[in-house]
């Protein structure tokens, strides 16, 4: 009895570390698997991360006269008046719009209406373009934002380097600008046509772009220089600027305004981001 016990003993020892050879092999087989999974997961953060690579332009803050200025001529419309004095902290914003390849990374879906990765995405509002945002902060680790209207006139119209042109970067419309009589009734890839003083693109033409502020009056104190203004506290209708590939060259004037619902989106409707951090300044004056 006692000789069987031994034996049924040995027999449970071999059987422990027959099963526990089996355990190392499969742990062996698994972890080249998990291994490749995670090899994968971290190529495709850094291939989102490349295309979210969004190229930012510092913009050195400055003075400016925002609005009906002498070089609109006859054409300002009563929301552009009167000229008033603005100074703007300096900040950075993108040579581009975004396009829809980068749209689709962040959101997942495409809402432009013509289709093409590299054109700008459309077919979004505002409060659409505030989840993409929060979207993609989360994901880089950014502080992005929409420019303040006046960021973007102060941009369009080359911020200290401005020569006080009526469009963003001249005067000649048909090369700077896809508008109405060039765009064949369509937007087009960013930066295919001459860039403003400060190296931006389309801030004139292609399509509308967001800004931050809700839309109201502009001040009649035109002595006051109002620093760094955010727009009106409350409204109902949000800023947009730059002009449309549909639209006539009146639109597409620096100092030209428009406005729309936050929650409407419309197929001339686009965005372009902005940014306070100062660590991307040096990112921002070097080369692509």
């Amino acid at each position: 009895m006692k000789k069987l016990s031994i034996i049924i003993a040995i027999i449970g020892v071999m059987l422990l570390l027959i099963s526990a050879k089996k355990g190392e092999k499969g742990d062996a087989q698994k972890q080249p698997s998990q291994q490749q999974t995670s090899a994968f997961r971290e190529d495709q953060i850094a291939r989102k991360k490349a295309i979210l690579n969004f190229k930012m332009v510092f913009i050195e803050g400055g003075s400016f006269d925002m609005g009906c200025t002498s070089e609109q001529e006859d054409e300002c419309l009563q929301p552009e008046k009167p000229a008033h004095p603005v100074f703007v902290h300096s900040f950075s914003i993108c040579k581009y719009t975004v396009t829809q390849r980068q749209w689709r990374e962040v959101m997942g879906k495409n809402p432009s209406d013509v289709r093409n990765d590299d054109l700008p995405v459309t077919n979004v509002s505002w409060n659409d373009a505030q989840k993409f945002i929060t979207r993609l902060n989360s994901f880089l680790g950014t502080e992005y934002r929409l420019p303040t209207e006046a960021e973007w006139e102060y941009a369009a119209r080359g911020g200290t380097l401005a020569n006080g042109l009526k469009y963003s970067g001249g005067s000649d419309l048909y090369t700077l600008a896809w508008y109405k009589d060039n765009s064949d009734a369509q937007p087009h890839v960013a930066g295919k046509r001459k860039d403003n003083e400060l190296g931006l693109y389309d801030m004139s033409g292609n399509v509308w772009e967001w800004c931050s502020d809700w839309y109201g009056p502009y001040p009649t104190d035109t002595e006051k220089e109002l620093i760094n203004p955010q727009g009106p506290e409350t409204g109902t209708e949000r800023v947009l600027r730059g002009g449309y590939f549909e639209g006539p060259a009146l639109f597409c004037r620096v100092s030209c305004r428009n406005k729309s619902k936050p929650d409407f989106a419309a197929s001339m409707f686009g965005l372009r981001l902005a940014t306070d951090k100062v660590e991307q300044k040096q990112e921002a004056t070097g080369e692509e």
